[in-house]
């Protein structure tokens, strides 16, 4: 009788120990679960401010200033994510021929800045330069060599009034007609001749006109792709469809 009293307590022990081990293991599952419905939670959160944050180009009637800001931003993404094993984004944009050489202001020399109707965010140095931070700073490139060099106020000026520029150029202006012009109306931050002939100068203008011209220009977004592991939005694609005012 002693013996199947300790048998029973012995049972009862051991069942006891089960019973403690199971609800120990469901509760240490059940904070695992809790823990990866959170960090899941988390992940589909990111994802979401993410693709907002790209989604909002994904409109009709974007701006060319817009586009150089959204292939600024993919390619500075790019560079940060891609240690962290994320898929690289890309963004293209296509300007047909009959409105990109509406951009120039020279039909006899041609585009200067936009040559070709097929960009991606690879070849945004063509255009404005490097990017260098998501902050928006750019380093080289045409575009902001010119504003380094005669002060962004001024580039936009040469833009403006750049047929005052072509009549100069036309008559060939000397050295010191030059200087007094750009002196008493402009006021760059060194004498014009430094800048080079007056046919420098006009090219210089004609460049940033072309620049001016193709930030108010109208794109609309015709296609995108996601990532299927994670979500996340991997391409843009854009056309061109105007030049606005």
């Amino acid at each position: 009788m002693e013996n199947a009293s300790k048998a029973l307590l012995i049972a009862g022990g051991i069942l006891i120990s089960i019973v403690v081990v199971s609800v120990f293991i469901l509760g240490m599952r059940g904070i695992a679960d809790f823990q990866q419905s959170r960090q899941n939670a988390e992940v589909e959160q990111q994802t979401l401010e993410f693709n907002n944050l790209y989604e909002s180009y994904n409109r009709s009637n974007i701006r060319g200033n817009d586009i150089i800001s959204l292939m600024n931003r993919i390619v500075d993404y790019n560079k940060r994510q891609k240690a962290n094993g994320y898929t690289e984004m890309q963004v293209s944009f296509h300007i047909p021929d009959d409105i990109r050489k509406k951009l120039c202001y020279d039909k006899n020399v041609g585009n200067l800045l936009i040559k070709r109707p097929d960009y991606d965010q690879t070849k945004i140095g063509e255009i404005v330069g490097t990017p260098t931070s998501i902050s928006g700073d750019i380093s080289g490139g045409k575009i902001r060599d010119l504003e380094k060099d005669y002060g962004q106020k001024y580039c936009n000026q040469l833009a403006s009034e750049i047929s005052n520029i072509k009549d100069l150029a036309d008559k060939g202006a000397t050295r010191d007609e030059v200087d007094e012009y750009f002196a008493t109306n402009y006021k760059f931050p060194k004498p014009a001749h430094e800048y080079g002939t007056i046919d420098d100068i006009y090219e210089d203008a004609m460049l940033y006109y072309e620049y001016v011209q193709f930030k108010r220009t109208y794109f609309k977004c015709t296609g995108t792709d996601y990532d299927d592991n994670t979500g996340r939005l991997t391409k843009m694609n854009f056309e061109c469809t105007g030049i606005g005012v």
